[in-house]
Order: C-alpha cells, then sequence, then structure tokens
C-alpha cells in the first residue's frame, strides 16, 4: 500500500507531466537519475506513477528518466 505522502508526491508529479505534456508540444520530461535517487520519496512517487501506467520511462540504458504522461495519466488527471 502506498502511504499518504507518496499518492500526494505523485499527484503533483502527474500534474507537472501533464502542464510539460501541453507546453511542450507532447515532449517527455528528462531529469538524471542521480537526482531522483537522491530523494527516496521521489523515487517511489516516480516508481508509483509508472507502475500504475501514468507515465512512461522512455531512458532506459541511459543515465536520465525521460518521463512522459499516458493516455491513462491524462485521464486520471482530468477525472480527479
Amino acid at each position: 500500500m502506498i502511504n499518504e505522502e507518496i499518492k500526494k508526491l505523485s499527484d503533483i508529479l502527474l500534474q507537472s507531466l501533464y502542464d510539460y505534456h501541453f507546453a511542450n508540444n507532447g515532449g517527455s520530461y528528462t531529469l538524471p537519475k542521480a537526482m531522483v535517487n537522491a530523494d527516496a520519496s521521489s523515487k517511489h512517487a516516480i516508481e508509483y506513477l509508472i507502475e500504475q501506467g501514468y507515465a512512461i520511462d522512455s531512458g532506459q540504458g541511459s543515465e536520465n528518466l525521460v518521463l512522459a504522461i499516458t493516455a491513462q495519466g491524462m485521464d486520471y488527471i482530468n477525472n480527479k
């Protein structure tokens, strides 16, 4: 079960991905994995979004997370 702090953070991150998507013509948000790994709460929140299918990471094999919101993530935001 996800704790309330991680749930709130994941909602904030998902809203940010949603806003970024529309502000950048569907672009993905890139950030260094080292930065994410330095903050356990952020790491868990991002993992939760990916596990739920709300976001995808297309940066496998690189030193960066390349996050994008999915259609399911957009539906979640629009129905909140």
